[in-house]
């Protein structure tokens, strides 16, 4: 079993979770990804529908995390390497610009969201995984030890 597991590990959620941190995704497409990875377990483990195994017990079975939480430690992960960037990078200036439009400071005062942009944006799931505002978690993000805490830690909403 330990060996299915850490081949599915390595082999199937490395490509089923792969650009994971940039996602944007709406809350039925998070079920989705959870279904799909504990029906994997489940199937590693010969759990059939009929055995009433509650998904939290698959997962302590097997020693894996929810996608849901794989996914929010590797976007936090992201936000923390890109906050600590340099002022000069690219990618620094861009989530500060995007992180001043969340706070309601726009690029430019006839700046629109393209139509068909989801109204989720990386910004907003950001906010959700910490429950702070991303003005905070930008300064928080500053300090790798504290931020890695907060990335790493369980989250069961």
């Amino acid at each position: 079993m330990s060996t299915k597991i850490r081949i599915y590990s390595t082999c199937v959620l490395a490509v089923l979770l792969y650009g994971s941190e940039t996602w944007t995704l709406a809350q039925a497409d998070w079920k989705r990804l959870d279904f799909f990875h504990t029906r994997c377990q489940q199937r590693i483990l010969h759990i059939r529908w009929y055995d009433f195994v509650s998904n939290n017990k698959v997962l302590c079975r097997t020693g894996l995390l929810a996608a849901s939480s794989i996914v929010r430690k590797r976007r936090l992960g992201l936000f923390g390497h890109v906050a600590r960037l340099t002022e000069d990078v690219p990618a620094n200036q861009i989530l500060r610009t995007c992180c001043e439009a969340q706070d309601g400071a726009r690029p430019s005062p006839d700046w629109k969201r393209a139509l068909g942009r989801p109204p989720i944006t990386w910004i907003h799931q950001i906010c959700r995984d910490t429950g702070i505002s991303v003005t905070d978690a930008l300064q928080l993000a500053g300090d790798r030890l504290f931020w890695r805490q907060i990335a790493t830690a369980e989250c069961y909403g």
